[in-house]
């Protein structure tokens, strides 16, 4: 009898440990919040923050002084990959907020190969666009699945994209 009562309390002890406390995550992937985030997809996000001196701190959701990877602007992930990312302004009020993304856009966006949508609408994004931006599966022309209008980014822009900045 007793043999029967620590199995199944070790039995549930270790369901409670594999669903509560921890998340084995594949190689590559992060776990954060009991959730798995691609590396490489969270890499991407953080180059945005470290390079935006002036983020506003409306995407500080969790009031802790810092803008992590997960508060970047509207976010949406399937499987633990980014699929939509929403970096324009947030409207409270009928105020427009401005959330002063800068710098230039990193090299490894490439890495976002599942995103879907991608917005970046007046920020303060500069320099030149990465070649690799055309290697993503999006639709460049419609203005509801890429954007980038409205920063101060310099030509040439990548084939790609030209026509829609």
């Amino acid at each position: 009898m007793e043999f029967c009562r620590k199995t199944i309390l070790l039995l549930i002890f270790s369901s409670f440990m594999s669903v509560g406390w921890g998340q084995d995550c594949d190689e590559g992937y992060t776990e954060i919040d009991g959730e798995c985030y691609y590396q490489s997809d969270l890499d991407v996000l953080n180059i945005f923050i470290d390079n935006s001196p002036d983020i506003n701190p409306i995407l500080d959701t969790n009031n802790n002084g810092t803008i992590e990877s997960l508060e970047l602007c509207s976010q949406n992930w399937i499987n633990g990959r980014l699929i939509l990312l929403d970096c324009g302004p947030i409207i409270i009020e009928d105020n427009y907020n401005w959330l002063e993304i800068s710098g230039e856009v990193p090299y490894n966006i490439e890495n976002w190969s599942e995103i879907e949508i991608l917005i970046m609408s007046y920020n303060n994004l500069s320099g030149l666009v990465p070649d690799n931006i055309c290697e993503l599966n999006l639709n460049f022309n419609d203005p509801n699945i890429f954007s980038f209008y409205g920063n101060d980014l310099c030509p040439p822009y990548p084939e790609c994209i030209e026509d829609y900045i």
